[in-house]
């Protein structure tokens, strides 16, 4: 008995480690990730109700992608055959900004030295104009969205695993929304001032586009201190009466059962594949800026 055990244990581990080489196997292959239109027509109720549109909106340096970005991209897809999948690249991005925006914001987009500056600030303008689903590229949906999506939400975030920022990696608004109205503004009131300053820590993109500036214009729109912290925020009596404004919290724990991260520029599977390390870039203007302003 304890022999048939101790094989029966033997062929499973066996087994996850094939599994797992499998599943870590670096494929230097190229898929071809595109947009896809709906493959199922939403009930018209639900198109009249919904407070936002079923549209995802992601975004890639050129539709060429790893094989992870093309299996995430199509389990969006799978997931939600009622939602437009929209996937933009680089030119098509700089396509849409001088499309909605004038000649100086389209300028001072341009100006964004790390390539992942312009898809943060992307992605906050395209749901601004038009409402939607963000999600990284990198990133896997493992739920429908209508499962974690009320009808009647107008903006919906979750809380990054450290508490301390809302994620923006993936969240969902209405179209014209104040807080990434108040979003964009700060973002090119900071271009427009000059970056230099913010150059003196590697990690100026959180400050000037990513999580930090995000949460900072979620907390200012809605209220709060800077000293409120996001996970404390959706758990106070405030934010949990925000709800009936169509504000929509997403615990850590929530937003992990709905989606995962595979944060690609840690990941050799996908830089190899010529996925951007935006870190990388970010050091490497950091430490230009320090050799030329030692001070």
């Amino acid at each position: 008995m304890r022999s048939k055990l101790a094989i029966a244990t033997s062929i499973l581990m066996a087994s996850s480690l094939l599994l797992l080489a499998w599943f870590l196997q670096v494929d230097d292959s190229v898929y071809t990730l595109e947009t896809t239109w709906r493959s199922v027509e939403p009930k018209p109720r639900d198109l009249f109700t919904r407070r936002i549109p079923n549209v995802i909106w992601q975004t890639v340096k050129t539709h060429e992608v790893p094989r992870m970005a093309y299996r995430g991209g199509n389990s969006w897809t799978r997931l939600n055959p009622t939602y437009d999948r929209i996937v933009l690249d680089d030119l098509e991005v700089v396509e849409f900004v001088e499309r909605y925006y004038n000649e100086t914001e389209v300028e001072l987009f341009k100006s964004m030295p790390v390539g992942v500056m312009k898809a943060d600030l992307f992605r906050y303008m395209v749901l601004y104009i038009h409402g939607g689903v963000y999600a990284d590229a990198d990133t896997r949906d493992h739920r429908a969205i209508n499962q974690w999506i009320s009808p009647d939400c107008e903006f919906v975030v979750g809380v990054e695993g450290n508490g301390a920022f809302f994620c923006q990696w993936a969240f969902a608004s209405g179209p014209r929304h104040p807080i990434l109205k108040r979003l964009v503004k700060k973002i090119f009131d900071k271009l427009a001032n000059g970056l230099e300053f913010e150059f003196s820590s590697p990690h100026f993109v959180h400050r000037v586009t990513g999580p930090a500036i995000f949460t900072d214009a979620i907390r200012e729109s809605l209220g709060f201190s800077r000293e409120d912290r996001p996970v404390d925020i959706i758990r106070s009596e405030r934010g949990m009466e925000l709800r009936k404004e169509g504000i929509c919290w997403l615990t850590h724990v929530q937003l992990s059962f709905a989606l995962s991260n595979m944060f690609a520029h840690q990941r050799p599977d996908f830089t190899q594949s010529g996925w951007s390390n935006w870190f990388e870039e970010a050091v490497e203007i950091n430490e230009e800026a320090t050799r030329e302003n030692p001070s």
